[in-house]
């Protein structure tokens, strides 16, 4: 009897567990009503979806593969033959995830989608493999339905609505209707078509033809794998392996070989990543298929140099490069907010986020390619930040979204934001938003305005489907500095760099080539109009090594703004004329030294009065 006690009570565990897994659970999660409610409310017509996809880059896959999963009948278009996207294209073999530190806890901010395609911590990576891999997830998935070899040729819109595009598939026409749209090509096509407003490179700071340097990788065969892997074991010898490759001369002096690595892959070839080229305008296709040609070039010089100065690489053989750079900034496009480099030092927690990111603000596309490969550009690190559904909503439109690092992002705050760890969990993102408005009968813009209950009931369905949403109250280290708030002004232009520590050097004492530096290229920057050969012929022969004084400081003011003075009674001057700020007049003493917080503070109000 004992036994028979024991295996009746074992089945009606066993019959608990189903039926609370398969049955109570979906209930209480909603999962089963919305898959259900999705399959019988969205379009059954042969050419109708709830969404379509444009583009097969990471961010694309994961907003197709998150709206399927929810049940939308969703559509994905791409011009390629195979899902490999620029992964493939431009021969990508690593990626990162961002952490960030909160209540001691270290988090990781792009789980979901992300883990399956490269794993919770990233890595190293066989690119071929994922294209594999991705094209086995997309049959699996009943709900997504492929193009590929396909294009957007037009694009129907009513009002603020996309109601239907015109494509082109293996030759026939098709029109295709959806509730929802999403643009996860690399460069915007169907936003370009739909006339979104957008700005290219740094042009939002008034930079023309400036962009993020473009990366080349490429493949060699017949090296010693486990020879370079025991290099990379030992500080002794990575030192003495990056003192030999210092010594390597570059073809083109657009290149720079910045941490350089080397990426197995399945049989004996190796990824050689590191290879940057600046100054590339890649919205010139001539230029760029020069420094394309040049790169390569570059590649096999490298090739041919590891080979004679590394014993693993003496056999070592150049079997391909790609097809073509991965370019990291082109276009900018217009969103209902624009993300800025503020919004990320200042770690934001917006009411309506759906991605979290915790990367540096880079601005390396601001160094010259011969400067020293030590050397880096950052602008600010945050703690974490958070960035707002109304960055990937463009402007005028309604129910098309549009994912990865084209996004509405100032130049430099995409940078971080650009990153493809955050792009892909934005994408995912994004597909449950289609899905959640579907299910709700609005738009996304419309989910932005919506009550804080709603947003709080879409925040629970984006984490339970692997998003890492979680509440913050970060502040900057420098937030209470007299000298922040100009800080934010001159970084916001790429003008001063606190690096990976925040540490903007306010109290290191100055000299009068800092804040001539800084007027002139905040004035460039900020207000064009306003510079001329004058001002610079007025200004420029203060840019000396010398420590700067209050008094030379009032001068360098005086000179900007075209205004006489007797020698020696600049400050006397500024102070009667009311030219300097009363925080500034209280600390500044024309004998004493200035120190960099003050620079900051002059450089802005000097422009300021400039305009």
């Amino acid at each position: 009897m004992g036994n028979k006690r024991i295996i009746r009570n074992l089945i009606v565990s066993a019959l608990f567990f189903l039926t609370f897994w398969f049955g109570i659970l979906p209930i209480i999660t909603g999962q089963e009503f919305e898959e259900r409610y999705l399959k019988e409310n969205q379009p059954k017509g042969e050419n109708q979806f709830g969404l379509v996809v444009f583009g097969t880059e990471p961010e694309g896959i994961a907003a197709a593969l998150s709206a399927a999963r929810m049940g939308l009948k969703t559509l994905l278009i791409t011009e390629d033959m195979d899902p490999s996207s620029s992964i493939e294209s431009a021969i990508i073999a690593y990626t990162s995830p961002d952490y960030a530190v909160l209540n001691q806890e270290k988090i990781n901010l792009n789980t979901g989608i992300y883990t399956e395609l490269f794993g919770e911590t990233g890595g190293n990576f066989s690119y071929r493999d994922y294209t594999r891999s991705v094209q086995q997830m997309l049959e699996e998935e009943p709900n997504i339905t492929v193009f590929y070899n396909a294009s957007c040729l037009s694009v129907e819109t009513y009002e603020n609505m996309v109601k239907s595009v015109l494509i082109n598939h293996n030759g026939q026409t098709k029109t295709i209707e959806a509730s929802y749209f999403i643009d996860a090509t690399e460069n915007g096509d169907v936003l370009m078509l739909c006339g979104v407003p957008f700005f290219l490179g740094s042009e939002d700071i008034n930079l023309p033809d400036s962009y993020m340097p473009v990366m080349f990788n490429f493949v060699i065969s017949n090296v010693s794998w486990d020879d370079i892997q025991s290099i990379g074991k030992h500080s002794q010898n990575m030192y003495d392996f990056q003192q030999v490759l210092s010594q390597y001369q570059r073809h083109s002096k657009k290149t720079k070989i910045s941490n350089i690595s080397f990426i197995g892959q399945p049989g004996d070839e190796i990824v050689v990543s590191g290879i940057r080229m600046h100054q590339v305008n890649v919205n010139n296709g001539s230029l760029l298929s020069e420094d394309f040609n040049n790169a390569l070039n570059e590649a096999k010089m490298l090739t041919a140099f590891l080979k004679t100065a590394f014993t693993p690489f003496e056999n070592c053989l150049f079997k391909t490069g790609p097809s073509s750079f991965y370019v990291p900034e082109y276009r900018h496009f217009e969103g209902r907010y624009t993300l800025t480099v503020e919004d990320i030092l200042e770690n934001r927690n917006f009411p309506t986020k759906i991605v979290m990111a915790s990367g540096p603000i880079n601005a390396e596309k601001f160094i010259s390619a011969e400067v020293s490969e030590e050397f880096s550009y950052i602008l600010g690190n945050p703690v974490v930040y958070s960035i707002p559904l109304e960055c990937f909503i463009p402007r005028d439109f309604d129910n098309l979204l549009m994912a990865g690092k084209k996004a509405s992002y100032s130049s430099l705050a995409a940078t971080s934001a650009g990153r493809m760890a955050v792009s892909i969990t934005g994408g995912q993102a994004l597909g449950i938003t289609a899905a959640y408005c579907l299910l709700n009968d609005m738009t996304p813009v419309e989910l932005c305005q919506a009550d804080e209950n709603v947003i709080k009931d879409y925040h629970k369905l984006l984490k339970r489907l692997g998003i890492t949403l979680i509440d913050f109250d970060e502040s900057n280290p420098n937030a209470n500095h007299w000298a922040w708030p100009a800080v934010k002004e001159l970084v916001k232009y790429g003008l001063v760099a606190g690096g990976m520590d925040n540490d903007y050097l306010f109290d290191m004492e100055a000299y009068q080539e800092n804040l001539v530096t800084l007027i002139i290229n905040l004035i460039v920057k900020e207000a064009p109009d306003k510079y001329s050969l004058r001002l610079d012929n007025r200004v420029r022969p203060y840019s000396t090594e010398d420590l700067l004084t209050g008094e030379k400081a009032c001068e360098i003011l005086l000179k900007t703004l075209d205004i006489p003075y007797d020698t020696g009674h600049a400050y006397k001057t500024a102070k009667e004329r009311n030219l300097i700020p009363d925080e500034v007049l209280q600390k500044l003493k024309p004998e004493s030294f200035v120190t960099m917080d003050f620079v900051y503070v002059l450089t802005v109000h000097i422009v300021d009065l400039l305009q």
